[in-house]
C-alpha cells in the first residue's frame, strides 16, 4: 500500500529540519517544495497566482534535492515569491523539470516565520523505501 505524500518537522538545536514521505520520487520532490515554504510562512496564506518554471541538474540524488530546494529559496530571497504548488513534469535521479506555483510576498497577508539562509547536506538523506520514498533535510536559518 502506498503512503500519501506528507512531511513533518523534526528538531533540531538551532536549525529547521523536516522529515518527508511520497509513493513516487516526483511526489517527493513536490512535499519538500511544501515544506520548505511551511518553514518560511503559512502555506494556506499563498494563492496561486503566478508559475515559475524551474529546471535543476545535478550528479545524484541528494544533489539534485538540494539544488531543487535551493534554487525555489534563491526566487525566494530574490524575487520575493512564495509557492505552495509543485507539479513535476520530469525527474529522475540527475534531473528535475517542474513548475511552481504562487505569488508574491504581500506583507499584509503573510507572516514570515523565519528566512532560509541554505539548504544543508547536514544529516540529509533521500532514500526509497518499502513503500515508496523517504527524506530528511535541515534548513540552516
Amino acid at each position: 500500500m502506498k503512503s500519501e505524500p506528507s512531511f513533518a518537522p523534526i528538531d533540531h538545536t538551532a536549525d529547521v529540519g523536516y522529515r518527508l514521505f511520497a509513493p513516487t520520487l516526483a511526489e517527493l520532490f513536490a512535499v519538500a517544495g511544501r515544506a520548505l515554504f511551511d518553514a518560511i510562512t503559512e502555506l494556506d496564506s499563498i494563492q496561486l497566482l503566478l508559475e515559475r518554471k524551474i529546471e535543476v541538474e545535478a550528479g545524484d540524488v541528494e544533489g539534485l534535492f538540494v539544488a531543487w530546494l535551493s534554487e525555489l529559496n534563491f526566487y525566494c530571497i530574490t524575487e520575493l515569491e512564495l509557492y505552495r504548488e509543485f507539479i513535476i513534469k520530469k525527474v529522475s535521479p540527475t534531473i528535475v523539470q517542474a513548475t511552481a506555483r504562487g505569488e508574491k510576498i504581500d506583507p499584509a497577508r503573510h507572516v514570515i516565520q523565519t528566512e532560509i539562509k541554505a539548504v544543508t547536506y547536514h544529516e540529509l538523506y533521500v532514500r526509497q523505501i518499502e513503500n515508496g520514498w523517504e527524506a530528511q533535510v535541515i534548513f540552516d536559518v
